[in-house]
C-alpha cells in the first residue's frame, strides 16, 4: 500500500499541474478564468461540506459496531445516482423561494429565503456528494489491513488508531471523493442553473441554448464581449479532463490498495455505552442526506389549498401523497417509457465498450494513459459541452459532404449518443476492479490452452463476474435515465411533446415544486433507488463469494 507521504507529494503535483492550467487560461482567456474560478469555488464549498460529512458517516458505518448502520448504508446508496435536479428541487420544496418552510416563516418574502445563489449551489452538491464520500472513504477504510490496525490497539485507545492508522492508511480514498465531489459540480448545470449561479458549464449551457456559441466559433462580433470563444472552450475541455483524469488515476491506486489488502474481518471499534453519540451522529446525516428532501417532496405532494371565507387555508393529506403518486407514473407514462428505451439502449452501448475497455486495463505493463484519458474526457467534460459537439458533429450543412449525418441529428440517436458517452466511464470504473480479480492462474492455463484475449474475457471472466456485469448495466440505466445537462439541449421535438422525464421534470421545476412536481419526483426516487440496490446487492454478493473463495484456499 502507498504511504501516505507519496500520495500527498502525488496530489500535490496534481494540484500544481491544476492551478498552473487555471493560471494560463486566466491570461490568455480572462472570462472563461473567471468562470472557472467560480466553478472551482463551487467544487471547494461542496468539498468542506461532503467530506466531513461522508467521513463520519463512513468511519460510523464501516468502523463501528453501531446499530442500524446496514440501513443507513442502504438508504445512502439509494441516494447515490439520484438526479441532482431532484435533489435540488427536493430542498428548494422546503427553504426556496416557493418552499413550505419560506411560506410558513417569510410569507411575504421579506427577506431572501435560506436557499438562493451561491449558499443553495453549495450547500445542495455538497449534500449531493455526501453518499459518494461515504461509500469511497468506506472502500478505503475496508483495505486497511486489519493487523497493523490490531497491533496499534494494543498500545492506543481506538480513537487514536482510527485517526493515526486508518484515516492515514485511507489516504487515496480522500482524495478520489473530494475529486468526484469537484468533478460533479464543474460538470453539472442543474443546481447552478436553478439558482443562477454562474460556472463555467452553466456559462455554456445559457450560451449554447441562446446561439451564441456557433458566433464564438466564427468569429464574435465587437458587441459580443460576453460570448465564450473556441480556444476558451477548449481550455475549459481541458482542465476538466485533467481533474478527471487525476480522479481516475486516485481510483486505480484506491483499486489497487483494496485488491492487495487481506480479505479478513476488518478491526471495528466497540463502543460499548457510547454507541448512541455514534448512532446519534450517524442519523443525523442521513436525516440531511435522504430524510429532509424526500419529506420535503413528501409535504409538497400532500398538499390540500382550501378556499374559507377567512381566505385560502393550506392543509397536508397523506392521501393526496399516495394519489399522486400511484397517478404520476400513468400521467407521465410516455415520457417515462421514452426514457426507459433511451436509458437501456445507451447502458446497453456503454457496457459493449466498456467491458473490453475495463478488461484491457487489467493489471497494465504501463499506465494506459490513452484509455485513462478517454474516460476522463467523458467523466469530466460539461454536459452543455458535450451537447453542444454532439450539435456540430451532426447537424452539418446541406453542402457539407456529411450531410447524410443530418437524419441522425433529427433522432433519437442524439439523446442516446449523450447518455452513452456520460454512462460509459461509470460502468467502465464499475467494472475495472471485478475484472482485474479474476485469477491470473486461471487465465494463465487458458492462454496456455489456445484461447485469447476475447476467449478469456467471453468465457472465464465474465461467466464468474456477471454479477458485477448486471450492477454495472443497472448503474448505466439510472445514469442515462438521469442524464439531463446534454439531454435537454439535443432532444429532438417528438409528436405529443413527449420528452425524456429528466427534461420534464426540469422544465417543471423551473414554475416552482408543485405537488405533480413533487409526485414524479418521488417516482423516479422510488425507482432509481432501486435499481442502484440491486446494483449494491449484486456487488456486495460478489465480495462474498470472494472472501468465501480465499476462506477455502486458506483452510485447505
Amino acid at each position: 500500500m502507498r504511504k501516505p507521504e507519496s500520495r500527498l507529494a502525488w496530489l500535490i503535483r496534481w494540484a500544481a499541474v491544476l492551478v498552473l492550467a487555471v493560471a494560463t487560461l486566466w491570461l490568455v482567456e480572462p472570462r472563461v478564468g473567471r468562470l472557472w474560478l467560480n466553478t472551482l469555488w463551487l467544487a471547494a464549498g461542496a468539498c468542506l461540506i461532503a467530506l466531513p460529512l461522508g467521513t463520519l458517516a463512513a468511519v460510523a458505518a464501516f468502523k463501528t459496531d453501531i446499530p442500524g448502520r446496514r440501513l443507513a448504508m442502504l438508504l445512502f446508496v439509494g441516494m447515490l445516482f439520484v438526479p441532482l435536479y431532484i435533489v435540488t428541487g427536493a430542498w428548494d420544496a422546503g427553504f426556496g423561494i416557493q418552499g413550505w418552510h419560506t411560506l410558513s416563516t417569510n410569507p411575504h418574502l421579506a427577506h431572501d429565503p435560506w436557499l438562493h445563489g451561491w449558499r443553495a449551489a453549495i450547500w445542495v452538491h455538497g449534500i449531493a456528494g455526501v453518499p459518494w464520500v461515504v461509500l469511497i472513504v468506506g472502500a478505503g477504510l475496508r483495505s486497511v489491513e486489519a493487523e497493523i490496525e490490531e497491533d496499534a490497539a494494543t498500545c492506543a485507545s481506538p480513537p487514536r488508531v482510527l485517526w493515526h492508522v486508518s484515516l492515514r492508511r485511507a489516504g487515496a480514498a480522500f482524495v478520489v471523493a473530494a475529486l468526484w465531489v469537484a468533478i460533479v459540480a464543474t460538470a453539472e448545470i442543474s443546481v447552478t442553473d436553478f439558482f443562477q449561479v454562474r460556472t463555467f458549464a452553466e456559462e455554456v449551457y445559457t450560451q449554447s441554448a441562446l446561439g451564441t456559441i456557433d458566433s464564438a466559433e466564427r468569429g464574435a462580433s465587437p458587441a459580443a464581449n460576453s460570448v465564450i470563444s473556441a480556444a476558451g472552450l477548449w481550455i475549459g475541455i481541458a482542465l476538466s479532463t485533467i481533474l478527471a483524469l487525476a480522479s481516475i488515476v486516485a481510483a486505480g491506486k484506491l483499486f489497487a490498495d483494496f485488491a492487495d489488502a487481506p480479505h479478513r474481518p476488518t478491526w471495528i471499534w466497540r463502543l460499548g455505552r457510547r454507541r448512541w453519540l455514534a448512532v446519534l451522529i450517524l442519523s443525523c446525516i442521513v436525516l440531511l442526506v435522504a430524510g429532509v428532501p424526500l419529506g420535503n417532496l413528501i409535504y409538497k405532494a400532500g398538499i390540500e389549498v382550501t378556499s374559507t371565507d377567512f381566505g385560502r387555508v393550506r392543509s397536508w393529506s397523506p392521501v393526496k401523497v399516495v394519489s399522486r403518486v400511484v397517478a404520476a407514473p400513468v400521467e407521465f407514462r410516455g415520457d417515462l417509457q421514452l426514457s426507459a428505451v433511451l436509458g437501456a439502449a445507451a447502458a446497453t452501448a456503454a457496457l459493449v465498450v466498456g467491458v473490453p475497455l475495463a478488461w484491457s486495463m487489467r493489471r497494465p505493463r504501463r499506465t494506459p494513459w490513452i484509455r485513462l484519458g478517454l474516460l476522463a474526457t467523458c467523466l469530466a467534460i460539461p454536459g452543455p459541452l458535450l451537447g453542444v459537439g454532439v450539435i456540430h458533429l451532426l447537424n452539418r450543412p446541406a453542402d457539407s459532404p456529411f450531410a447524410f449525418l443530418g437524419w441522425l441529428y433529427d433522432s433519437l440517436f442524439t439523446p442516446w449518443l449523450v447518455q452513452t458517452v456520460r454512462a460509459l466511464p461509470i460502468v467502465t470504473l464499475i467494472l475495472w476492479p471485478p475484472l482485474a480479480s479474476v485469477p491470473q492462474a486461471m487465465l494463465d492455463t487458458a492462454a496456455t490452452e489456445g484461447s485469447g484475449w476475447w476467449g478469456r474475457l467471453l468465457r472465464i471472466a465474465l461467466p464468474q463476474r456477471w454479477p458485477a456485469v448486471v450492477a454495472a448495466w443497472l448503474v448505466g440505466l439510472a445514469i442515462a435515465v438521469g442524464e439531463l445537462a446534454a439531454t435537454v439541449l439535443v432532444m429532438p421535438p417528438l409528436p405529443g411533446g413527449a420528452t425524456t422525464i429528466s427534461v420534464q421534470i426540469f422544465q417543471m421545476l423551473h414554475y416552482g415544486v408543485d405537488d405533480r412536481a413533487a409526485a414524479i419526483s418521488l417516482v423516479m426516487v422510488l425507482g432509481i433507488a432501486t435499481l442502484t440496490g440491486i446494483a449494491a446487492v449484486l456487488l456486495k454478493q460478489r465480495e462474498y463469494w470472494k472472501q468465501s473463495q480465499n476462506r477455502r484456499k486458506q483452510s485447505s
